[in-house]
Formats: C-alpha cells, structure tokens, sequence
C-alpha cells in the first residue's frame, strides 16, 4: 500500500469513529510524533513518519485520537488505558 493510500486510510478511519471531521499531517522530521490541536474549527492531527514502519503505532495513535476528539480534549493516560481496556 502507498504511503498516501495509508494516509488517508488512517483519516478515514478518525473521522469515521469519532465524528469529527479533521486535517491529518505526517511529521517526516520525527517519527515518533504525535499532536492533537483544537485550536480551529478543524481539530489537526499529527502523525509521527513512525507510522508507516510500526503498524502498531499508527493503530496505537488512531485510537487515542479517536478518544481525544470523542471527548474533545486531550486525555490522560489512565483514561485511555480504560478506553483501550474496554475495547
């Protein structure tokens, strides 16, 4: 799969299982980034280049984005290790 098809794969998939629309970028420079901003009415996403060599990572990522716009804040760790636990 190419890395654009992937891109928007992970988007998609945000977007569908938290019902907010948002703007995905991939960070080339650091690999194991990872961003939430709310600062606009479009929430972005900010994906560490990790992603595409650590399948775990990105699924990892999406989740805890999904949580974060669910609630539309950043959460802590424990309730996203209960998020996960639930799932």
């Amino acid at each position: 799969m190419e890395d654009e098809e992937f891109v928007l794969r992970i988007k998609d998939r945000i977007e569908r299982n938290s019902s907010v629309l948002i703007s995905l970028e991939i960070d080339y420079e650091d690999p194991s980034n990872f961003e939430i901003q709310f600062m606009e009415d479009t929430p972005l996403v900010v994906l560490g280049s990790g992603v595409f060599e650590h399948a775990g990572l990105a699924r990892l990522y999406m989740e805890y984005a999904v949580l974060c716009l669910r609630e539309g804040r950043l959460v802590d760790q424990e309730e996203f290790l209960i998020f996960l636990r639930r799932n």
